[in-house]
């Protein structure tokens, strides 16, 4: 009756697995990703208000609508940037950063010489630039960049970084009085810049961006002091300090914006007039000097077009963008991300006790408590993020959460309709069919540990495989192998196999496990048998398909096959586990798939095989090949090559077969002239001319020839190698 009511506290822990893969798979779609985005701009408006100010470096000047009525409508004649650079000069920043582009000439060349005298007299400016796909431009090429040098110390591909192989870049005279850094941000699918790429790549060539370009100014250094490592970080070193700042495999920092309000904006115009009032007199004490600051320019004015969204706020002025990233990395201020396996531990256990509760609590409990675990957690997420910008995961853990809710209750509700579905529907997905009904059958959860049986190991490979990787780009490749991997697979499935594993091209699997049954040394010759034949069929197929290289057409797999006692059962950790096999039979399976290649056969098995498969069924053909002791193995082992279905072996096969088993006995003999003699009549025979037993048969009849073994020789060759 108890277990009528609540059910198997057992079935309810299968639950948290499957949740949990959904729940994170959940975290890796796009709508899992808008969803987590949101939640991140939530947290930065919360925060909003307790916002330390940006680093004091760092000032922005905004041209803003009075900046407008007094220099007239945008663009303006560059001498009037020229104009605030002149006097800049008297007050010199550590850099003055454009978020403006300066890409065409002026009509009237001499406001571009303005402009460019300007920036001269400075210590250091910057001016943007962009990598862009443009028509009928030239590939970029590192002079365009004026005095800007290329970054030289970059580990990876520049392909993955955010570029183009052309660019627009600041006029002649701009460029040559200035440094150039990249401006480069590409929007999120609802336009909001969350990430900002440190280095972009034109041409051939890395450069800085306008940030990134902006640290090295300020502090004296050039693109000699930048280490890039996408995926993990870019380094600055300079001579007194290191700045490491996080970026992902595309060179891009993660913004930790702060409230706009943090930042000290002066307006164009005011900044102007404040230059000139007090050129030559003590800068007013309310104002932050500029002198030994990094200016950042860029619009703010509403009818412009450089505004866009941010987490704070659906128009902000974007060279904010700029401007926040340059204050986190001055002061390392970056968004830090949790451990997600801490992440997932703590979700067990909450998961865990909402279990608990909603097992043995009353019904107003079930809904209460889980309610109240989501708002701790979520509570906990902001909190982290507002005190030290640790960034939780919210929605896969609170989807998780709702789904641990409504299946454990459902459940509950419905626990007469489950009974032996339980485990198919929470296992069904992540082992072999045979497991998941044994687990029905017992009742029980897998396990750690195993028993002793005997079964038919199966390894395969596919030959010169290495040779694959080189000739078909990675797309090719996958797919190339999701047809094979699968078309073998279903074939091992369909003749009682069950699959160990892939190991890259190879197939590893077992034959009479984990459910016993008779003959499955017989299906697993049988199961190699029909591989061989379908390989031949899919290697006739990708021909007509016409669009793959000749090496996918002379495929080979490579199997080998070997009976005998193993063990068997789930092995692994206690939280990752598989259902597997080990022991000196598998390793002897393996030994069979690698050493077919030096008989110059494509399956080869050991006589256990043979003798279990003829015991079974007799209908199908083998070779013996040799009598060998492999490497670390003390005990001789005949080996037989499986060659086909008997019934169709054709007549020159078969007398090829007779003919080299004559061979064999007079090799056992010691007759080396009369095997080899008869070793040669068999290669004219073979079905593969260029490498066979036959031919490795007459190599062994010369070398023993050469130096003959001792008189009581039993005809067991030691194997050198693997």
């Amino acid at each position: 009756m108890q277990k009528k009511k609540l059910g198997s506290l057992k079935f309810v822990l299968k639950l948290l697995p499957a949740v949990l893969l959904l729940a994170l798979g959940l975290s890796h779609t796009h709508l899992g990703q808008e969803l987590e985005n949101l939640t991140l701009d939530w947290r930065f408006q919360a925060r909003a208000k307790s916002d330390p100010p940006a680093h004091p470096k760092v000032l922005v000047v905004g041209i803003d609508e009075d900046a407008l009525a007094q220099f007239g409508r945008w663009p303006w004649p560059r001498e009037v940037h020229g104009r605030l650079m002149t006097q800049l000069a008297n007050r010199p920043p550590a850099a003055v950063a454009f978020d403006l582009l300066f890409t065409e000439p002026s009509a009237d060349p001499v406001m571009d010489q303005k402009f460019g005298d300007g920036l001269a007299l400075l210590p250091s400016s910057i001016t943007a630039a962009a990598a862009e796909t443009l028509e009928n431009k030239p590939k970029f090429t590192a002079e365009y960049a004026g005095n800007t040098k290329a970054i030289t110390r970059f580990q990876g591909d520049p392909a993955r970084l955010i570029g183009n192989d052309t660019g627009l870049l600041p006029v002649q005279i701009i460029a040559e009085s200035s440094h150039v850094g990249f401006v480069n941000s590409p929007p999120g699918s609802d336009g909001v810049r969350r990430l900002l790429p440190l280095v972009v790549r034109c041409g051939t060539h890395v450069f800085p961006s306008l940030v990134l370009q902006g640290l090295l100014q300020s502090e004296g250094l050039d693109t000699d002091a930048v280490e890039v490592i996408p995926g993990r970080q870019v380094r600055v070193t300079g001579p007194q300090k290191t700045w490491d700042i996080p970026v992902d495999e595309q060179g891009q920092m993660t913004i930790n914006y702060r409230h706009p309000d943090s930042f000290t904006f002066f307006p164009f115009a005011g900044l102007v007039a404040l230059l000139e009032a007090h050129q030559g007199k003590e800068w007013p004490k309310n104002f932050p000097p500029v002198e030994g600051q990094v200016l950042f320019i860029g619009q703010s004015a509403a009818g412009l077009s450089d505004l866009g969204p941010t987490p704070h706020s659906p128009q902000t002025p974007l060279v904010l963008t700029h401007a926040n990233a340059l204050s986190n990395i001055l002061s390392q201020d970056f968004i830090t991300h949790s451990d997600i396996r801490i992440v997932i531990a703590a979700w067990i256990i909450l998961a865990l006790l909402t279990i608990l509760v909603l097992r043995h609590g009353a019904i107003w409990l079930s809904v209460l408590v889980p309610a109240l675990m989501i708002g701790a957690y979520v509570f906990a997420a902001f909190y982290l993020f507002q005190s030290s910008s640790l960034q939780l995961p919210v929605v896969w853990p609170v989807f998780g959460f709702i789904l641990v809710q409504g299946g454990s209750m459902l459940h509950r509700l419905m626990i007469e309709l489950r009974a032996k579905s339980r485990i198919t529907g929470m296992f069904g997905a992540f082992v072999a069919p045979q497991v998941v009904k044994q687990m029905i059958a017992s009742g029980e959860e897998p396990r750690l540990g195993g028993h002793q049986a005997e079964i038919t190991a199966f390894f395969s490979d596919i030959a010169g495989f290495s040779s694959f990787s080189e000739k078909l780009t990675p797309e090719r490749l996958v797919h190339l192998m999701n047809d094979y991997l699968t078309e073998m697979t279903d074939i091992l499935h369909d003749n009682g196999g069950t699959l160990d594993k892939f190991i890259g091209d190879a197939i590893v699997g077992m034959f009479g496990a984990p459910l016993a049954f008779a003959g499955h040394a017989y299906h697993a010759c049988r199961a190699a048998l029909l591989i061989q034949k379908r390989q031949l069929e899919l290697r006739e197929k990708w021909r007509k398909e016409g669009d793959w290289p000749d090496i996918v057409f002379e495929m080979q797999t490579r199997i080998g096959l070997n009976s005998g006692q193993a063990i068997i059962g789930n092995m692994g950790s206690r939280r990752r586990f598989n259902y597997t096999m080990m022991g000196d039979t598998v390793n002897l399976a393996a030994r069979s798939e690698s050493g077919a290649k030096s008989y110059g056969v494509y399956t080869m098995i050991t006589s256990e095989t043979k003798t279990l498969a003829q015991g079974f069924k007799d209908d199908i053909t083998f070779r013996f090949l040799d009598r060998i002791v492999v490497k670390g193995r003390s005990t001789p082992v005949e080996m037989y090559e499986l060659v086909g279905f008997t019934s169709e072996i054709s007549a020159e096969t078969q007398e090829c077969l007779a003919i080299y088993q004559q061979g064999i006995e007079r090799y056992l003999a010691q007759d080396w002239d009369g095997a080899k003699a008869l070793f040669q009549r068999s290669a004219q025979r073979e079905i593969h001319q260029d490498s066979n037993p036959s031919l490795v048969m007459i190599k062994r009849c010369d070398d023993l020839k050469a130096e003959p073994p001792p008189q009581d020789w039993d005809g067991v060759y030691v194997m050198k190698t693997k």
